[in-house]
């Protein structure tokens, strides 16, 4: 009847929370990697060495490691409104810092503000979005949230070649800026702030020591590079880092309350998935980083090309998401598994052939291919962790695969970061007997900036004989070439024994294992 409202029909409130609440999840979480394809004209800008490049995008990862478990706590503790809110507020902050960052130093603080604020508001947006809609429409709203999360991840990174291209990448930071305001207004005026749950605590010292451990592992990865692993700078920082997270694992297995329940990993049944899920982002963001800085420094493309060329890594969401959730839901998990990681594997190794080749256009199926395999993994592995659990202990599987996810990501960058910088210093410097001669130690380890073009490698090709510059050039394009080929190897080397393990452990339930409880 006219007049009369639909009683299924979202209000205007929730229909704004909705819309305020999936743009800060999708948009939020596709900035932590969609500047990859920026970072070469970052790079030469700021004049960042290879070595320390990674930092732009690992300061962005490190904070969910520590912080995306926490997020929820905090919610808990403080009100999931005011938490939210205020990892919108800081990710404005640090997109600001990063717009105006005059060098890398100050550039790698704002996206670490920036990660900060993705990790507090990025898990209380399907909170906020989920309690301020009606218990018959929270299926559909989430279904909603995946779907524009996936469409934004495959329409950022062209968005931002092109802005890059045309304007300049610090437009990129700006851009987040309006939406964070939107989000703020948006959410500060219609969510509606959670009830405290009473009881409920902070565990301090447990995210102090997954957050130190975490971070000293990734800066003895990191300037291992300089100091070489047997060093005492690099052992340091690194034995300090195991220790914290040793000291982590027996914090939480003895809390009454831990910050993160360790205890569902003695299971393989969730173990091995979630192992599966940190290779896979080990790969994905290992060819993220270092394919997009060879399509722009080795086969000099542009930034639309490259972000063109990449598009196919991530349109297989699209078109198998919704195949690979029925066959999951069918019992064919395992097998999603160890196909994806199988198919990883072997784009791995293309891609590794089309880079010692010099050849674009072998790198495109490649791509595409690692593209289909991502999916695969994905949603499978996260529904074999969850189902190895009984229904109460599934809060905990969910923040395992976030946790999983990350340390694959943070940590596989920075290991593949600092084997790529051994090899290619090594394979430069080896190139270089002779123009090496003109430089001091330091000046070799900044001649990465060579391929870049950024001023301290153009002043130091000008203190060389005309003759002497191309063969310059010319090693540091090989040397980087070198280096990939021998990372993509490496990484499918950790895909394969990561299908090794889930074959040695998927073919054991197929005998009796009992499937939990619901």
């Amino acid at each position: 009847m006219a007049g009369v409202r639909d009683p299924g029909a979202l209000t205007s409130g929730q229909r704004t929370v909705m819309a305020a609440t999936i743009t800060a999840s999708a948009l939020l979480f596709s900035s932590l990697t969609s500047i990859s394809v920026a970072l070469p004209v970052i790079q030469r800008d700021l004049g960042i060495s290879s070595s320390a490049l990674h930092w732009v995008i690992v300061a962005a990862l490190l904070p969910l490691c520590a912080l995306a478990v926490v997020s929820g706590r905090l919610g808990d503790v403080l009100g999931r409104r005011r938490v939210f809110l205020a990892g919108i507020l800081c990710f404005g902050a640090g997109s600001v810092v990063c717009a105006i960052a005059p060098d890398e130093v100050l550039l790698v603080a704002g996206r670490g503000i920036q990660g900060v604020g993705v990790a507090l508001a990025v898990p209380l947006a399907l909170a906020n979005l989920t309690s301020a809609l009606p218990g018959h429409r929270r299926g559909w709203a989430i279904g909603v949230l995946s779907a524009v999360t996936t469409g934004v991840s495959v329409v950022v990174p062209p968005s931002v070649a092109i802005l890059v291209h045309f304007a300049s990448w610090r437009w990129l930071f700006v851009a987040f800026v309006p939406v964070t305001v939107y989000v703020f207004l948006a959410g500060s005026r219609h969510i509606a702030e959670s009830p405290r749950a009473p009881g409920a605590s902070m565990d301090v010292r447990g995210c102090l020591f997954i957050a130190g451990g975490l971070t000293l592992l990734v800066f003895a990865f990191e300037r291992s590079s300089d100091w070489g692993f047997t060093n005492r700078q690099t052992l340091a920082p690194l034995a300090a880092g195991l220790l914290l997270l040793v000291a982590f694992a027996r914090a939480e297995r003895r809390a009454t309350d831990p910050l993160l329940d360790l205890r569902p990993l003695v299971r393989s049944g969730v173990s091995v998935p979630l192992t599966a899920l940190a290779f896979a982002q080990c790969a994905v963001i290992v060819v993220t980083v270092y394919v997009t800085l060879y399509l722009q420094q080795v086969l000099d493309l542009g930034t639309i090309e490259t972000g063109l060329l990449m598009l196919p890594t991530s349109v297989g969401s699209v078109l198998l998401g919704p195949v690979v959730g029925r066959l999951t839901d069918r019992g064919a998990g395992h097998h999603l598994v160890l196909g994806g990681m199988t198919l990883l594997t072997v784009a791995l190794l293309w891609l590794a052939v089309g880079v010692d080749h010099r050849h674009g256009a072998l790198l495109v199926p490649a791509l595409f291919l690692l593209g289909l395999a991502v999916p695969l993994v994905y949603p499978s592995a996260g529904a074999l962790s969850l189902g190895a659990l009984p229904a109460s202990a599934r809060g905990v599987a969910a923040s395992l695969q976030i946790e999983a996810r990350q340390i694959g990501a943070t940590m596989g960058l920075a290991l593949m970061s600092a084997l790529f910088t051994a090899v290619e210093w090594d394979e430069r410097n080896a190139r270089l007997a002779d123009p090496a001669e003109h430089f001091t130690a330091d000046e070799e380890n900044k001649l990465d900036t060579v391929l870049t073009e950024a001023e301290k490698g153009q002043a130091l090709l000008a203190r060389l004989p005309p003759a002497e510059r191309r063969k310059v050039h010319d090693a540091a394009d090989a040397a980087f070439s070198t280096a990939l080929n021998t990372t993509l190897i490496a990484a499918a080397g950790l895909l394969f024994l990561g299908v090794l393990l889930a074959l040695g452990v998927f073919h054991v339930p197929r005998r009796g294992r009992r499937r939990p409880g619901p």
